[in-house]
């Protein structure tokens, strides 16, 4: 139980299903118990390969707690791995003989790519070449493996197959670069920072470092083992040539050839947009860690510079000169301080736009993500992504004990000003479903007509980054519900307990219209 209590982020078993989903006409129940199935059992074998990784690197923690050795010891660590190769296939075995042929090919294949690596050890000589062969066997091939084993349950075409390997194999490239990037430079991975480096796994940042400053690492790497001076001169050295910037490119360049395997194939038409969401959440959760990895899906990186500065600054949107992540973030953080947190005698009210920012902010529960809308957009891919935001909503680790501050913004930066009606149309058609589920979302961009509230002449809502906002309902929301009987008996459900004659400190104004509503409506007051 220890194993697998702690499972992650489930990422190889959601490609099973994923991978599944992309494949219009589906069938029935039996075959979705098979692919759900199908998932545990790629994901049991992950964590057998966990089991053994530990011991190899004679790890102590993962994800933040001690590892299985660690708590058990090597004897009980090495059972489990191989009991849970075991229990893996079995259930392959359940599946049918391909299946379990599948996810044996891939054990072999994991093997060889560790083993490779192994071999490797402590060899400043690596090459590029070296390290992605090891890679593609060690991680891509078991991701791979799990985008094929969710087509294989749906009984699709062989070309099919190959599309889908093919996505799954470059997502498994670009994860691997990802992670290697992340034990480097992060202290928030539950991992020991440079553990790789230490234990003589030389990843592309530091290949890439070699290759500028043969001079300078050939001999530090060569003094065994490494002092912590040492280590953070190397570490230092590899921020300086841009090695991880250039690790970052290659990592990019496998998830724009990812999505290009599932976007560019009929079969995938209609749903490819929710997995290139998919893997832009999937980044914008990486990029928190570190700001070379903040190019979205999609996007190309412009300019020759070469620190991981001026690199991380230099992303751009399909070569249209959009603003990069980094920018976008900027510009929406000077608005949120420069207006929506300020006073503007234009409300109709005294106080600042939005009153609950400035605290949202301080402590640390707004969440600002960014999206790409993709070239000719419809209200429908709008539609999507917004839908999307408020599952999202409900999935984030909210910083801060007070639920009523939360906030997430999802920026669209590539949305032009003549497609920003697209933003209007999709908050007037996701806002009773929102509504429903006690969230209240707002458009914001900059030719919004959104007037304030209290004040039609005034357009509130103009923003210099196409976005749409998500909080959780709030007592001054009778300003927006009081119109339409389904918005006011989610609101009356939630917050009719505050209008008893008892209470007066509520703004004359909302009981006004609370008790309008009510009497409109037939709800009780």
């Amino acid at each position: 139980m220890y194993a697998v209590e702690h499972t992650g982020r489930l990422l190889r078993p959601s490609l099973v299903l994923l991978s599944s989903y992309l494949l219009e006409g589906e069938t029935g129940a039996a075959t979705h118990r098979r692919v759900i199935d199908a998932a545990a059992a790629v994901e049991i074998l992950h964590i057998a390969t966990l089991h053994h990784d530990d011991l190899i690197d004679d790890a102590q923690v993962r994800r933040g707690r001690s590892t299985t050795n660690a708590k058990y010891g090597d004897a009980i660590a090495l059972l489990t791995g191989d009991y849970l190769l075991a229990r893996c296939m079995q259930a392959a075995a359940s599946l049918g003989a391909s299946r379990m042929m599948s996810m044996a090919e891939t054990l072999i294949d994991v093997c060889v790519g560790q083993m490779l690596e192994s071999s490797q050890l402590f060899d400043p000589l690596r090459t590029e070449e070296d390290y992605l062969v090891a890679v593609s066997g060690k991680t891509a091939r078991l991701m791979r493996t799990a985008t094929a084993m969710g087509a294989l349950q749906c009984n699709a075409s062989t070309e099919v197959q190959d599309a889908l390997e093919s996505f799954g194999h470059n997502l498994g490239m670009a994860f691997q670069i990802w992670d290697d990037i992340l034990d480097i430079c992060s202290e928030e991975t539950g991992k020991q920072v440079a553990k790789d480096l230490l234990n003589g796994v030389y990843t592309l940042p530091v290949i890439y470092a070699i290759e500028d400053f043969p001079d300078r690492l050939l001999p530090a790497l060569r003094e065994q083992p490494l002092s912590a001076d040492r280590c953070q001169e190397i570490l230092s050295l590899m921020h300086e040539c841009g090695a991880i910037s250039r690790a970052a490119d290659v990592a990019q360049r496998h998830v724009t050839d990812a999505l290009r395997a599932v976007e560019s194939h009929p079969s995938f038409v209609h749903r490819a947009p929710v997995i290139g969401r998919y893997l832009r959440n999937l980044v914008d959760r990486l990029a928190s860690q570190h700001p070379a990895l903040r190019a979205q899906p999609g996007t190309a990186r412009s300019g020759t510079a070469r620190s991981d500065t001026a690199r991380s600054s230099s992303v751009r949107s399909d070569s249209e000169g959009l603003p990069s992540y980094g920018t976008t973030k900027a510009l929406i953080h000077d608005w949120l301080n420069g207006y929506i947190a300020q006073p503007n005698d234009r409300l109709g009210r005294g106080g600042a736009v939005c009153p609950f920012v400035a605290p949202s902010l301080r402590a640390g529960s707004l969440e600002i993500q960014v999206r790409t809308v993709g070239s000719a957009p419809v209200v429908g891919t709008v539609i999507d992504m917004v839908h999307h935001a408020l599952d999202e909503f409900d999935l984030i680790e909210w910083e801060g004990s007070n639920p009523a501050l939360r906030s997430l913004l999802v920026a669209m930066p590539d949305l032009a000003p003549t497609e920003c009606h697209l933003l209007d149309e999709a908050h007037r058609a996701v806002k009773s479903a929102a509504v429903r589920r006690g969230m209240m979302i707002g458009q914001f961009h900059p030719l919004c007509e959104e007037p304030a509230a209290r004040n039609p002449g005034f357009r509130v809502n103009r923003s210099p980054v196409p976005l749409v906002a998500i909080r959780p309902m709030a007592l001054h929301d009778i300003l927006f519900l009081k119109d339409r009987k389904d918005w006011f008996d989610e609101y009356h459900r939630r917050f009719g307990s505050h209008y008893k004659p008892s209470r007066d400190a509520i703004e004359p104004l909302f009981v006004e219209l609370f008790q309008r509503a009510c009497a409109e409506h037939g709800v009780g007051a």
